[in-house]
């Protein structure tokens, strides 16, 4: 055989050609196979992001970004995990939110923050549920939520314990000798009178029924001196800060000196435009908020988060995101990711059925203050921070 002939022609050199072409594709894909695979950790990010709300979402998006930021890579079982962000809008609405839920159970997370209303995080609950996907929530605060599941932890205090908060500040500190309460009719404002007068007659505190009301400067005035009658040394009113300030002006106009307190609604700086400085001297807010957060909080964990999230969010390539500063929630949404990854930590397992026992037995000091969870996924002891008006200023108590 002529090998020159053979290697010469035409048929053969394209053959060859072929094979070492095919030989190199081969050789490709077996050498990017052996490189190591990127080991990912999905966590979900279920928010509000459309709408008259979004700010709210854009609070969660970018607080849990700069989470992962700070935490990824993180080691785990002796591997390297990068932190991936599902990011999916529910727009507020409990249909979109069923449907939002069952989307991140197909990405694989394996963990979800959110919603951010007590409906939709109602609604996603049963999804994650039946997947054991554990499920944080840092803004959900009805207190029947975290009896519908197993997998459920919430952030916040619920209404309960705000409410409870307030009931102790009031029975430890204050001991008034006759309270009364008012709500402003609205359904919140309501429910929480009443749930404090339950827990105050707890504490021995008795109070006569509610004063309910919806203020005008006529209503004001008729409760005034139907105050100014019965007498209180204290009064509770559940109301906005303008409802607040009209009733407080027109008590202290027929002359009842009786001490105010309030809670979040009622603290506000702009109540110092709508009522005399001396007329509020002495007002008291319950807020349901620690104070390492809470206003005028030095706490350095506040400040550096507060300092880390306006950094982050300066360097965000999002035309989309309107927020300019972090929001009331926006630590809790941040703490969240931080222990989900403990919890991960501590099982050696990204798996939710694997950590899900430690993220229960967790015991972790975040910015939030100390998180522990009871057996329902609340919060153990969560502290509410009080203020009071001295010289025409909101300060600590």
């Amino acid at each position: 055989m002529n090998l020159k002939k053979v290697f010469l022609n035409p048929a053969f050199k394209l053959f060859f050609k072929v094979l070492i072409i095919f030989t190199l594709i081969y050789l490709s894909v077996n050498l990017v196979a052996c490189e190591p695979r990127q080991r990912v950790i999905k966590i979900g990010n279920q928010a509000v992001l459309s709408g008259e709300y979004e700010s709210f979402g854009e609070d969660q998006l970018v607080s849990i970004e700069l989470a992962a930021s700070k935490l990824s890579p993180v080691r785990i079982g002796g591997f390297d995990y990068e932190i991936e962000v599902i990011t999916k809008d529910d727009e507020g609405n409990p249909e979109k939110a069923f449907l939002v839920a069952q989307e991140m159970v197909d990405e694989g997370v394996a963990a979800v923050i959110g919603s951010t209303f007590d409906g939709t995080t109602e609604v996603s609950l049963p999804v994650y549920e039946g997947y054991g996907i554990p499920l944080i929530s840092p803004f959900a605060q009805k207190n029947e939520i975290s009896e519908e599941g197993n997998i459920f932890f919430r952030m916040v205090m619920n209404n309960k314990q705000k409410i409870e908060n307030i009931a102790d500040f009031i029975a430890s500190n204050i001991n008034p000798q006759k309270l009364i309460l008012i709500n402003n009719q609205e359904e919140y404002s309501i429910e929480l009178v009443d749930y404090l007068r339950e827990v105050l007659s707890d504490y021995g505190i008795e109070t006569p029924e509610p004063i309910s009301i919806k203020i005008s400067e006529e209503d004001a005035t008729v409760i005034a001196e139907y105050l100014l009658i019965e007498g209180p040394d204290t009064i509770f009113f559940c109301a906005t800060y303008n409802e607040l300030a009209s009733l407080i002006s027109k008590v202290r106009e027929v002359g009842l000196e009786s001490r105010f307190i309030t809670e979040t609604l009622g603290m506000d700086d702009s109540i110092f435009v709508l009522a005399d400085a001396q007329y509020l001297e002495g007002l008291i807010a319950v807020i349901p908020e620690p104070p390492s957060l809470a206003k005028y909080s030095q706490d350095p964990k506040a400040v550096n988060f507060w300092y880390d999230f306006n950094n982050y969010l300066s360097k965000m390539d999002d035309s989309d995101i309107s927020i300019e500063s972090p929001g009331t929630y926006a630590p809790y949404c941040y703490d969240s990711v931080f222990i989900i990854i403990e919890a991960m930590k501590r099982s050696n397992s990204i798996l939710p059925e694997d950590y899900v026992d430690e993220l229960k037995a967790i015991s972790y000091d975040g910015i939030v203050g100390h998180i522990e969870f009871d057996s329902n996924g609340d919060r153990v002891d969560p502290l509410s921070t009080i203020f009071i008006v001295k010289d025409g200023a909101w300060v600590r108590y």
